[in-house]
């Protein structure tokens, strides 16, 4: 039975719901996990290694808890699993209140609130969005994946205020009480999985007219004593159709496809230095000089940049290769990092702390739209599952090397040294995508055996 559509298109208004739970996900974990760096540091004594040592556990368990919510998300249930991860993200934050020694917070934050940041954060949203744009994919994760960085623009300097008032244990209760209340509520009544649901198409499309002139279609075709199925099949223009758009792809063919080895390859380093620089731009200032309060400026600087790059480029992306972007992205990136190893002073480092904003919140739409000319709709949460699961290894190891290089060195500068030769080694593979129109990826043949 067909459902009634919606008289007015419900994407955008999915849109601004995926935008609101961003901002929860990333504002209550990476975006202020900094602010909290020092009480803890001062409570249970931790160094920036293992400082660094959590972020790097949060990046390993969420980026391998993917690949199943990739497979969920694909299969339609992006409502439940959002629902859940943020239920395990407040649980995870009620945990950290109440943490009595260092392994404790952890796990807690390195697991639990990991999980409930996988299953919430950018994948769901950016999935829900491909689901609902086509021509307009970039400017929706754009939008979308903008809410990230907007949360720690309201929340870090919030938080430091409240640290400093009340504690980190209170304000972090204050998170979990945000995250029920406000997050939970979002998700279920704002998020809708496919168009289909409440019969409409991507992009606010007429469905009625396209089942009509489907049906008319048909008819035609059964006036004339075909097949609809032999008719579609044999003629060219069905052919190419049918491999733009209809291409079955599971996680062998994913895994066989060149294109996604590159991709995947040249976004693990790309996503592991945000994850670096956001975690450690508030101790950076710290030790530069700054206050703790002052020093909170910084993922609010980020996310200025984060909330303006996602809006241009996420619109580019939807005339401009976005392999083309990338390689900007990281030039710029790498321009950043070199300013920001002389330490040139408290306002020029926010200023070079919004250029790592602008090309870290860039990468989502980016990366999305790239996913989908390459490997379209029904494949795009099980391709990023599978290319986070991929990124592992390098998202686990970047910031404890880090964190060892500040500890060995006693600055910042060898560390951000080490991030410009990832972002190097990332320029190289996107240099390797094709840069011409777009196109599907193909799986790589593999040789018969025997």
């Amino acid at each position: 039975m067909a459902v009634a559509p919606h008289p007015h298109f419900s994407g955008w208004r999915v849109c601004a719901f995926a935008a609101l739970t961003q901002a929860i996900a990333i504002g209550f974990t990476l975006g202020t996990v900094g602010v909290f760096a020092a009480p803890i540091a001062s409570e249970f004594g931790s160094t920036a290694t293992q400082f660094n040592f959590g972020v790097a556990l949060f990046s390993l368990v969420m980026n391998a808890s993917m690949p199943l919510a990739g497979r969920l998300l694909d299969r339609g249930a992006i409502r439940l699993v959002m629902a859940i991860g943020a239920g395990l993200l407040a649980l995870g934050l009620l945990g950290l209140a109440q943490a009595t020694a260092l392994w404790q917070v952890g796990l807690l934050f390195g697991v639990v609130c990991a999980v409930g940041m996988a299953m919430l954060g950018p994948m769901a949203s950016s999935t829900a969005m491909a689901m609902w744009f086509d021509r307009m994919r970039g400017r929706a994760l754009g939008f979308a994946n903008a809410g990230g960085p907007a949360g720690p623009v309201v929340i870090a300097p919030l938080a430091a205020f409240t640290i400093e008032a009340v504690g980190w244990r209170t304000t972090l209760l204050g998170f979990a009480a945000i995250t029920l209340v406000v997050g939970l509520p979002a998700v279920w009544l704002g998020i809708v999985d496919r168009p289909a649901d409440v019969g409409q198409q991507p992009d606010g499309g007429d469905a009625s007219a396209s089942q009509a002139a489907g049906e008319a279609g048909a008819e035609g075709i059964a006036a004339i004593g075909a097949d609809p199925a032999s008719v579609g099949a044999a003629t060219p223009i069905a052919a190419a159709v049918e491999g733009a758009v209809a291409t079955p792809w599971d996680a062998s063919a994913i895994l066989r496809s060149r294109d996604f080895w590159l991709l995947a390859l040249a976004a693990a380093p790309f996503g592991a230095q945000g994850i670096v620089v956001g975690a450690n731009s508030i101790p950076y200032l710290m030790h530069h000089g700054a206050t703790a309060q002052a020093a909170a400026l910084a993922p609010f600087a980020m996310s200025l940049g984060a909330i303006a790059g996602p809006l241009v480029l996420g619109s580019l992306a939807d005339r401009i290769h976005p392999r083309l972007l990338f390689l900007g992205l990281c030039g710029a990136l790498c321009l950043a990092f070199g300013g920001l190893m002389i330490g040139p002073g408290f306002v020029a480092s926010l200023a070079l702390l919004v250029v790592c904003g602008v090309v870290g919140g860039s990468m989502m739409p980016v990366y999305g739209a790239l996913i989908g000319r390459l490997f379209g709709v029904a494949a795009f949460g099980q391709v990023m599952g599978l290319a986070a699961l991929v990124g592992i290894p390098m998202l686990f190891l970047t910031p404890i090397g880090f964190g060892q290089a500040v500890d060995r060195t006693g600055g910042y500068a060898a560390g951000l040294m080490g991030l410009v030769g990832l972002i190097a080694v990332a320029m190289t593979l996107f240099a390797l995508l094709p840069a011409g129109p777009a196109r599907r990826a193909t799986p790589v043949a593999l040789p018969a055996i025997g």
